[in-house]
């Protein structure tokens, strides 16, 4: 049987459909657009497996899993490394702070400021339930081995976090106000110029936990006052 134009026609179109459909199924999926926090200048590095992190006005909320923690012991023979965190790569010396609201269901819970540069090498500022039932400060610096330190507990569910940066010496801070701060600590980190810094959750023995850090504010600049940080 011969074919006829209309025929033709058809098998063309039809060929068409089928190689436009085949480039389609080829073509890259677009990666997912990261959120932004409007006052950091920096892509966020979003790494929230097993939790999960959403970015809403400004605000930023993770969520943590039961058994979530970043822990080094005093050896380095027990090491947990899975927290919920967004982090970020700031340059020079800077002022970081947000307020962590918090809602605590049990010990250890906790919402913190990092700065990180692996799994071995990481300062923490954690705003957590302690195993007493009363919230309050503690940190965490880990160089393979870590150490932990307490600072007295906080009132309400609520705490500035801060963290400066002045060439290799990190200082840690709270206030109630974001306003009054108190000096935690100070330290430093190997390769402290290139550390990320940012946020983390975690829940070690509950469910789930979950903290919102809102009021986040970054600037670089060098403190003058070393007791406040600014």
């Amino acid at each position: 049987m011969k074919s006829g134009p209309a025929s033709v026609v058809a098998t063309v179109a039809l060929a068409a459909a089928l190689f436009a459909l085949q480039a389609q199924a080829s073509a890259p999926i677009p990666s997912e657009v990261k959120p932004a926090i409007a006052t950091l200048p920096f892509a966020l590095d979003m790494r929230v497996d097993p939790g999960a992190a959403q970015v809403q006005a400004g605000t930023l909320v993770l969520v943590a899993k039961k058994g979530t923690d970043l822990y080094a012991n005093t050896d380095g023979t027990e090491t947990a490394d899975n927290t919920p965190r967004v982090l970020f790569q700031p340059a020079g010396d800077f002022i970081f702070s947000a307020k962590a609201t918090a809602s605590f269901g049990k010990p250890f819970d906790g919402a913190a400021l990092i700065v990180y540069g692996d799994k071995a090498i990481w300062g923490k500022l954690l705003f957590e339930l302690a195993k007493t039932g009363k919230p309050g400060i503690s940190t965490t610096v880990a160089r393979g081995a870590g150490d932990d330190a307490h600072h007295g507990t906080r009132e309400g569910s609520e705490v500035y976090l801060k963290v400066v940066r002045r060439k290799d010496m990190f200082v840690f801070y709270t206030a109630p106000d974001g306003a009054s701060w108190s000096m935690v600590r100070a330290f430093s980190l190997p390769g402290a110029a290139t550390v990320k810094v940012g946020f983390s959750a975690q829940s070690p023995m509950g469910e789930e936990f979950r903290t919102r850090f809102s009021d986040i504010k970054f600037r670089n600049a060098t403190f003058k006052d070393f007791w406040q940080g600014e």
